[in-house]
């Protein structure tokens, strides 16, 4: 068949990801400081915009959740340190992401744990909150462990440990098998260890010398950083009848004003080149403002649902919070995962029980016999059964697994097993020799 040039005419529906709708999305992820900072920006460029004073007694937006509100003090600003994810942020500036994959980073950034780790079931969560593929996460996180300090990210102590000495060019054959083997590391049997890795006493010695020099908390290096503040989004007030009300906190929010008046002036003027620019300045004005508005029902409608999800937990009914998923709260406010996705990065909440930010009301299930309980309620019910240890009664998985049954949680030894070893706490077999070794103390919590 000749090759010929035909000219074809059709139709498809694509999303146009115009300047507007990109900053309407940078809008809605932004922290109140960040906010500040970008409209003020924006402001600074545009003549028709005008900053308000704060605590002008403006309505914010709000809404019931259950009727006159019980008067509360105003919440003091919290200081507490840096965090890692804010650390994470800013490494990851440098690195290209797609779209898809920024979203996965910043819900990765968010299930760090302290020490720098994630948690066993975070990439599944991934997966089911933004309905991505395991390829997908699998990618984003190779290039989130490239970010320093070496070690972030790491799923379990042997790849910290790994992650580390690859940073530094010292992770070899010998170093890998030293690491799978990290159980004869902690006896410190250099015998077997050689016996297991099919090297020589001293090559196994000069391996774990360099393991001392690795930190196996990396998370854990930001506690000195300056103190900074954090500044609640939302506020939730008891309401005298039962139940709660939640508001944007107006004291922290930039509020725009538009210049209707001058912009009417310029275009009087009749000239053309003036007029076309104050169109245009006016058209963006307009824009922001209106994004601005809908970010603030946006977060007020997430917080909403979060507090209608976790009512136990507000007033003080229950010590951790029921499992909840990103989908769960996008189908009762009628949005998309993503959309909640952004809301809930770098957003705190102000209650009764304390600041927290909007991620902490967010914990996966696990089927517990008569019902669901979040993973972090279950970590911390084996973490109190260890810490209650005594020298004489350290308890296996199994005896932990019949203890959690009592109290109600049915689930099978190896969840027990993994959210100990995810939690750093050794094994009975080790918590029995720590504790005729040096005492027993507070063995559960050694790391």
């Amino acid at each position: 068949m000749t090759p010929s040039l035909r000219l074809v005419q059709s139709q498809r529906q694509t999303l146009a990801m115009t300047p507007q709708l990109m900053q309407a999305i940078k809008l809605l992820q932004m922290s109140n400081l960040e906010l500040e900072a970008a409209v003020r920006e924006e402001v600074d460029q545009n003549p028709f915009l005008t900053l308000s004073p704060r605590g002008d007694g403006r309505v914010a937006p709000k809404r019931d959740v259950s009727s006159s509100a019980v008067p509360l003090d105003p919440f003091a600003t919290v200081a507490v340190r840096e965090t890692l994810a804010d650390h994470c942020r800013r490494e990851i500036v440098g690195l290209r992401f797609t779209t898809k994959e920024r979203a996965i980073a910043d819900f990765l950034i968010g299930s760090l744990a302290p020490d720098g780790r994630l948690p066993p079931d975070t990439q599944d969560d991934t997966i089911v909150a933004l309905g991505v593929s395991p390829a997908d996460v699998a990618g984003t996180l190779a290039k989130l462990q490239t970010i320093e300090p070496a070690g972030l990210f790491a799923r379990d102590l042997a790849e910290c440990l790994a992650l580390q000495l690859q940073a530094r060019g010292d992770f070899d054959p010998l170093a890998e098998r030293v690491i799978e083997n990290l159980a004869l590391v902690a006896k410190r049997d250099v015998r077997r260890l050689a016996d297991v890795c099919q090297a020589s006493e001293a090559a196994v010695i000069e391996v774990l010398s360099r393991l001392r020099g690795l930190d196996p908390r990396p998370g854990l290096a930001f506690d000195n950083t300056p103190l900074v503040a954090i500044e609640p989004d939302v506020i939730v007030r008891r309401r005298a009848e039962g139940g709660f009300i939640v508001a944007l906190d107006t004291q922290r929010l930039p509020r725009v004003l538009v210049d209707s008046d001058y912009h009417a002036e310029v275009t009087a003027m009749g000239n053309q080149t003036a007029t076309s620019f104050a169109n245009q300045c006016m058209r963006s004005a307009h824009w922001l403002t209106r994004s601005l508005d809908q970010r603030a029902r946006t977060i007020v409608k997430v917080a909403s649902a979060i507090v209608s999800r976790q009512r136990a937990f507000f007033e003080g009914e229950a010590q951790h919070v029921s499992p909840l998923t990103l989908r769960e709260v996008a189908q009762d406010i009628g949005m998309h995962e993503s959309t909640v996705s952004r809301v809930v990065s770098n957003k705190a909440l102000a209650s009764p029980r304390g600041v927290f930010p909007f991620r902490a009301f967010f914990a996966v299930a696990i089927d517990a016999g008569d019902g669901a309980v979040s993973a972090e309620a279950v970590r911390a019910q084996i973490r109190r059964i260890v810490d209650t240890e005594s020298a004489t009664n350290v308890r296996s998985d199994d005896e932990i697994v019949q203890t959690l049954k009592n109290s109600g949680i049915v689930i099978a030894r190896r969840t027990v097993a993994k959210y100990r070893e995810a939690m750093n706490i050794p094994s009975s077999v080790e918590r029995r020799r720590m504790a005729r070794h040096d005492g027993f103390g507070s063995v559960g919590s050694r790391r």
